[in-house]
């Protein structure tokens, strides 16, 4: 059964990473129109990794405040223990926001996509990594300047799948078409089961608040489907 689980997981992982590689999707346009200024992200596969502190530019596709036009995302790691996001909108600085990393001192663009209701991209970046749990820093663009933008619970928000473990946000809409995310994080118990907590999150006052929470069991094959990010051109997990 171990052995049955862990080849769902890695079926499940090796799926979506195949799914979102250059080879097996269609290269995105590399300026987006007003038209489509809420969607936006630069999917080229450059190395994400920013081991210097030269800023490194990340993405030339996104809209980051939302207002029609192609604005540019850069990191580069500041310390040991801080990396930092810049956001330029022609040849101007728009600004910039530090991070602080943790555990292995990952600084990795994850991508950038609407994920709360406001207009422009969110920047999602790898900012910790404990044995095999995620943690990302997301940064919106609030009043002319670069914010953290914080899950409900704790500064970071978490992603995680193993043949134990699955835990994972998804983007999604009530029945009056008002966006949610859904935090959902499950363990694996005897037999084919996993239990866990389903936390469903609302932006209310520019800020992420649970609205409900419920208790949630799950076979084999739909725990599979709960670790990572579930965001419209989000990756489900670090390239």
């Amino acid at each position: 059964m171990k052995k049955s689980l862990m080849t769902l997981a890695l079926t499940a992982t090796m799926g979506t990473v195949l799914a979102q590689s250059p080879a097996h999707a269609s290269a995105p346009t590399a300026v987006r129109t007003a038209a489509s200024a809420n969607v936006s992200v630069d999917a080229q596969a450059v190395n994400p990794y920013a081991g210097t502190s030269k800023w490194r530019l990340m993405s030339t596709a996104s809209d980051v405040d939302g207002d029609g036009t192609i604005d540019g995302i850069s990191i580069r790691r500041k310390s040991a223990n801080v990396c930092s996001v810049r956001v330029t909108m022609g040849t101007r600085v728009a600004g910039t926001k530090d991070l602080y990393t943790s555990w292995g001192n990952p600084c990795v663009y994850h991508g950038d996509a609407p994920i709360d209701p406001v207009k422009g991209s969110e920047i999602s970046i790898l900012t910790g990594m404990g044995a095999h749990t995620a943690w990302h820093s997301i940064v919106t663009w609030r009043n002319g300047r670069l914010v953290l933008e914080r899950s409900p619970i704790r500064p970071q928000w978490t992603v995680d799948s193993t043949v134990m473990v699955q835990e994972g946000v998804r983007r999604t809409r009530n029945a009056n078409g008002e966006i949610r995310l859904v935090h959902t994080g499950v363990t694996r118990g005897n037999g084919n089961r996993w239990g866990g907590q389903a936390e469903t999150y609302a932006y209310r006052n520019g800020k992420w608040v649970i609205s409900a929470r419920k208790q949630v069991v799950l076979s084999d094959a739909a725990a599979s489907r709960v670790g990572g990010w579930h965001v419209r051109y989000l990756p489900r997990f670090n390239r």
